[in-house]
């Protein structure tokens, strides 16, 4: 019996150590899994910004990509009027729409844009979230060009006359705001 006695003392004391070596490991292992966590959690977050970056750079390239299809539909729209006119009569004078002999409008400024005296707005948004504008001005006439050759026939004769060139400005805007804006600027002619 004094055998199993001091077994079971024994056997007391090494539960005894044994609980206590595991609770002080408890602590720690608690220490670790938290840091560990908290690991995980800043990678998910960091990560999660690099996606919300990348989706508003995506919307943006986006509404800058329709401002530019916007002023380009703008400069066709003036080229089709351009086309259309019989005479330069619109175009004289020192202001409106289609005039300004001696000076152009500052293109940047908003009020170029939004008074509807000095711009056309053309007649389809195109999903902008304004139509397209554009501004035309008499640019110049370029006097003898008898003989010049058109595009499609090669060596055909396109008759003789006087070049009228004008200058186009157009401007687009995106499709949430009129904070991407793109405005674009090209000289057409025609003989009338």
């Amino acid at each position: 019996m004094k055998n199993e006695t001091t077994d079971l003392k024994r056997n007391i004391t090494s539960f005894a150590n044994a609980a206590a070596s595991r609770s002080r490991q408890g602590g720690a292992v608690l220490a670790v899994s938290l840091i560990l966590l908290l690991v995980v959690t800043m990678l998910a977050v960091a990560s999660m910004q690099g996606t919300l970056l990348e989706e508003k750079m995506a919307g943006n390239s986006l509404d800058r990509n329709l401002a530019f299809q916007s002023a380009e539909s703008g400069v066709r729209e003036a080229e089709v009027f351009i086309e259309g006119i019989a005479s330069l009569g619109g175009f004289t004078g020192t202001a409106g729409k289609f005039g300004r002999t001696n000076a152009e409008p500052d293109y940047a400024a908003a009020t170029t844009w939004t008074d509807t005296s000095l711009h056309v707005d053309a007649t389809t948004a195109y999903g902008a979230y304004q139509p397209p504008q554009y501004f035309l001005k008499h640019f110049t006439t370029v006097i003898g060009t008898e003989g010049a050759l058109n595009l499609s026939g090669y060596g055909d004769n396109k008759g003789t006359g006087d070049v009228t060139i004008f200058k186009i400005t157009a401007r687009g805007t995106g499709g949430n705001s009129d904070s991407a804006e793109v405005m674009l600027r090209t000289y057409y002619g025609r003989i009338f």
